[in-house]
């Protein structure tokens, strides 16, 4: 005669399927964060010339002078991000990337410098030159009781931009800091404007979410 089985006690049937639950729940969240931390990618399009930009500004955070990305380069990497976050973005309207705002500018003495000195001393500092290496895609949600409001940008290495802000603070003096804005690209924005975010001081160990890669052979090559 077959021993008669041992029936679970309801409670521990509750505790097993509570487990399982907790695992699936816990593979699911490894294989977002997993399939978030994968390399966003640049295709072979995006690796034009950057431009240089004046901008009429009127706001503080407003940037007087832009360092435009190659057409395509912030759409790339939005369109990687909404299929990844699925959070409903804004594309910020200006996709260039600020070196200097109005509020700073106001600060150190506006009428001290002309909207073409501003642009000659970025080209006399090579951004034009020399294109901006980007070194990670980057997510910054706000605090409380505002953490819905949430931004995504690119951080950069870009030599010139250091240079172009150090001979700035250098003329205008003081008051104009050389490390007060840094070098990003805002790529986009969640129920918030983008001028809330500027300017922005990185901390790439928080900010960075993945790498960014280029693929392919650039065109005519």
């Amino acid at each position: 005669m077959a021993p008669a089985r041992k029936r679970l006690h309801p409670l521990a049937k509750v505790g097993l399927a509570l487990g399982g639950l907790a695992v699936l729940g816990l593979l699911f969240w490894r294989s977002v964060h997993s399939a978030g931390a994968e390399p966003y990618t640049l295709s072979p399009d995006t690796r034009g010339a950057w431009r240089l930009s004046i901008e009429g500004s009127s706001r503080p955070n407003d940037p007087v002078l832009v360092l435009m990305p190659p057409s395509g380069y912030a759409r790339e990497l939005f369109d990687q991000v909404f299929k990844r976050s699925m959070e409903s973005m804004s594309a910020p309207d200006l996709a260039g990337m600020p070196l200097v705002l109005q509020g700073e500018l106001e600060r150190a003495g506006a009428e001290r410098i002309t909207p073409d000195a501003l642009l000659a001393m970025a080209r006399q500092a090579g951004l034009e030159a020399a294109v901006p290496t980007p070194r990670c895609l980057a997510h910054r949600r706000a605090p409380e009781p505002d953490t819905r409001e949430q931004l995504f940008f690119v951080t950069f290495d870009s030599p010139a931009f250091k240079t172009f802000r150090w001979n700035l603070a250098s003329r205008l003096g003081a008051k104009l800091e050389a490390d007060f804005v840094t070098p990003m690209l805002l790529i986009g924005t969640v129920q918030s404007p983008a001028q809330r975010w500027l300017p922005l001081e990185i901390d790439e160990a928080k900010d960075c979410v993945a790498p960014i890669v280029s693929t392919g052979a650039a065109t005519g090559s």
